[in-house]
């Protein structure tokens, strides 16, 4: 093994990445927005909760802040440029959707539209908002689920390429899961 050196502080973000980024959708008075996000995570199981932690500046903020709803679409790897302007990009600019070529599609659980070009969705309600930093971390209620069975049969398969979800490495960098493997306990009999 290689010597381990020192690290910046801001490597310990890095470090806890990467899980799957999402597309964040929004809509407020018929503007649609898009964000990609990476800082998520599931925090609770009863009742079910997940986080996204989103910086007050971004148009995302606003707009759930004001409607109290979003949706988490998941990209694969066809989407890197997508995800990327939308990453990048500010939707006070310009319209993400028509900038990206992605297509919006209306939510059914909430105001907040679903992408069409991605492999999986969660209709989220904003339950609370925190300040943490300078961040806001909004927990909110899974309202609807939706995934192609391709993609996500209880995990994802990543064997497809349909279940490679897009993952945040950090600034321009990005990668997909490529490989599945399965944990096992040892057995008595390996005494």
């Amino acid at each position: 093994m290689s010597s381990k050196v020192f690290r910046q502080s801001r490597d310990a973000l890095r470090m806890l990445a990467p899980g799957p980024l999402a597309l964040v959708t929004t809509m407020y008075k018929d503007q649609p927005n898009v964000m990609t996000a990476a800082w998520m995570q599931p925090i609770s199981l009863s009742p079910m909760l997940i986080s996204i932690a989103v910086q007050p500046s971004r148009l995302t903020h606003e707009f759930m802040t004001k409607t109290e709803v979003f949706t988490l679409n998941f990209p694969t790897l066809e989407l890197l440029t997508a995800v990327h302007l939308a990453g990048m990009v500010s939707g006070r600019d310009q319209d993400k959707f028509e900038a990206s070529g992605l297509t919006p599609e209306p939510g059914v659980a909430t105001e907040a539209p679903l992408i069409a070009e991605c492999v999986a969705h969660i209709e989220c309600n904003v339950r609370d908002r925190v300040t943490i930093g300078d961040h806001d971390l909004f927990v909110a209620t899974p309202m609807r689920v939706t995934a192609d069975e391709e993609a996500f049969n209880g995990v994802w398969v990543t064997e497809v390429d349909a279940g490679r979800v897009l993952h945040h490495l950090g600034a321009d960098r990005y990668a997909a899961l490529g490989k599945t493997y399965q944990g096992t306990l040892p057995s008595e009999d390996d005494d």
